[in-house]
């Protein structure tokens, strides 16, 4: 005698088997393919703004105007101007023509060995006020001075505030009394 499956048993056996074959039949189409996008290309202007356009920010007042200078030399660092990184010690400093020239670094009235009142850029006699107090804990570590952490200033200079070719930039470091301004050491650098 011979038994046989019940037809209803074996369906689902059969609809498994057909749609593996489906699948692997499907295999040989080629499928859509989205490449990641390329990390080096460059990315297509913003769109311009329709509605307003942003006023640039007012100057910051020179805080050494009307004071007397002291003897004593600032203590200071420019960490950069414009794209020349640490030109005090890196010379020559360039940096291009027609770009807003970032100034930055920190500085103290070195006296008190404090934060001071305010800190001026100077550039071929010209003073123009920083944004002074920014959080530096690497300054206060050096000097062994906790004190010394919001000694960090920047000033950013419009496209063609300083025209091309050399140039000397100083750090002008208002006392912490007010009362007077200690100078640091002039450093060249170029606009090209």
């Amino acid at each position: 005698m011979t038994l046989r499956p019940p037809v209803a048993a074996a369906r689902p056996v059969l609809l498994t088997l057909v749609a593996a074959a489906c699948a692997l039949g499907a295999c040989d189409k080629p499928k859509p393919r989205h490449p990641p996008p390329d990390p080096m290309a460059v990315a297509p202007p913003p769109a311009p703004l329709a509605t307003s356009v942003a006023a640039p920010a007012a100057p910051i007042p020179a805080r050494s105007a009307g004071l007397k200078a002291a003897r004593e030399p600032a203590t200071f660092s420019i960490d950069v101007i414009g794209q020349a990184q640490d030109p005090l010690n890196r010379q020559p400093a360039v940096t291009p023509a027609g770009r807003p020239i970032v100034v930055s670094g920190f500085a103290f009235d070195p006296v008190v060995k404090a934060a001071g009142k305010g800190v001026d850029i100077v550039i071929d006699g010209a003073a123009y006020g920083t944004t002074y107090g920014a959080e530096r804990p690497d300054v206060a570590a050096y000097f062994h001075t906790p004190g010394l952490t919001g000694v960090g200033f920047a000033v950013t200079l419009p496209a063609g505030a300083v025209a091309t070719g050399p140039h000397k930039a100083l750090v002008r470091v208002v006392s912490a009394d007010g009362k007077t301004y200690h100078d640091g050491l002039a450093i060249p650098f170029e606009v090209k």
